[in-house]
């Protein structure tokens, strides 16, 4: 063989090299490419499974909250109602399917609050309209009412016509209007003539179970029944429309008197809409102990009696009125259930007392209080008064100090 017809050994290098580089077939490529298609397909159905999972976790656990704090908040604060009432003060001023309105001591902005365990809350920030009796000046129209209701009534002030320590609470469901469809509704908490706050959303009515159901002691309206009943549906709404609670014509078994037999409120909603039949329904009874006698502070005894004496004059030194009492006869002896000593000043010879100026924690162990008024005017002429409050909440009488004159600045 001539050198010409052997192959050398590059050229076959060559040939190898290209025929390892040989591509794919077209049946390869599409073999591969309906491979990757189907795992794509499998992963991206999976994520999206995955995220809808998380989604409905999220939504489930949220609906959850809303319904927990709406649940809480009520059992909490509607067995409140009727505390530290006054005698002829309301207890319970409305009750429908969807609105229950009551009076109850649920706010306090007095320093004190820490001693005084009559309140819910403190919150020495907060007006007098929000942690005191509504005055007929501030009278409103009971949000959820129908017949409108209005309130109050009558003036429910204790001595120097200090307004009374409850309020009106009102809780109501309302249809949540940023949903559409009408169907999700908000629990409301209101307190005097505040604005509302909502306590929380995305709740549906059971059916149609009303949120609000009553139970009532029968005996009270002449039946002879001894358990609780359910109030019957034809009742509603119930409603206080006398001024004054216990007093003619609001006695015996008269209709306005009905409300007053309330002992309970059965509360029943749902989380979210109905799935495959399931219904998600929360339903829970909260008791109204303090609505059990016609009035229940009356456990704490007797007006207390009024201070023995107040004392107050003019101190240059520290540039402000010095006052001092003794301790009343219930603080510390006797019923023991003196709580606190309200404050009063008015100028000289004026003859109403405006709101108090200051009250004061009564102290196991003190003999003599005393208090330091410096915001007075140069030059007037103050007199002062001092009450002392048990725990039912009642004030006694006033005990008045002689005038006392503040030195006008010199020239």
């Amino acid at each position: 063989m001539s050198p010409a017809a052997i192959p050398s050994a590059g050229a076959a290098d060559g040939r190898r090299t290209r025929a390892g580089r040989r591509g794919y077939t077209l049946a390869e490529l599409m073999v591969a490419m309906g491979l990757f298609g189907v795992v794509t397909s499998v992963g991206v159905a999976f994520l999206l499974r995955q995220s809808a999972g998380m989604r409905a976790l999220a939504l489930r656990s949220a609906q959850v909250q809303r319904a927990r704090v709406a649940r809480d908040v009520l059992r909490q604060e509607l067995r409140t109602a009727g505390t530290q009432v006054l005698e002829t003060q309301p207890l319970l001023v409305l009750a429908n399917d969807s609105t229950f309105a009551f009076n109850a001591d649920l706010l306090t902005n007095r320093a004190d609050g820490a001693q005084f365990t009559g309140a819910v809350y403190v919150d020495p920030y907060a007006s007098g309209a929000e942690a005191q009796a509504l005055r007929p000046s501030q009278r409103i129209a009971v949000p959820g009412s129908n017949p409108v209701v209005t309130y109050p009534l009558g003036d429910y002030t204790q001595v120097a016509g200090t307004p009374g320590d409850a309020e009106l609470v009102i809780f109501r469901f309302v249809t949540d209007t940023a949903v559409p469809g009408g169907a999700e509704f908000a629990l409301l908490r209101q307190v005097n003539g505040e604005p509302a706050q909502v306590v929380a959303t995305g709740l549906r009515r059971a059916g149609t179970t009303p949120f609000f159901r009553y139970w009532h002691d029968p005996t009270r309206t002449g039946s002879t029944l001894t358990a609780l009943d359910t109030v019957p549906r034809g009742w509603l709404p119930l409603a206080k429309t006398v001024a004054q609670r216990g007093v003619a014509p609001d006695t015996g078994t008269a209709v306005s008197t009905r409300i007053d037999a309330v002992r309970a409120v059965e509360v029943t909603y749902e989380t979210m809409a109905p799935r495959n039949g399931r219904r998600d329904v929360v339903r829970f009874t909260v008791p109204l102990p303090n609505t059990a006698m016609p009035r229940q502070s009356r456990a704490c005894g007797r007006p207390p009696t009024a201070p023995a004496g107040l004392a107050g004059g003019w101190n240059a030194d520290s540039g402000a009125v010095l006052l001092s009492w003794g301790k009343a006869t219930d603080d510390g002896a006797s019923e023991q259930d003196a709580v606190r000593y309200v404050l009063w000043r008015r100028l000289a010879g004026a003859t109403v007392w405006p709101e108090p100026l200051a009250t004061i924690g009564a102290v196991a162990g003190t003999t003599l209080y005393r208090h330091s008024d410096a915001s007075v005017e140069r030059g007037a002429s103050y007199q002062y008064a001092v009450a002392v409050q048990d725990c039912t909440p009642n004030l006694s009488g006033l005990a008045t100090s002689a005038t006392v004159p503040v030195p006008a600045l010199p020239p």
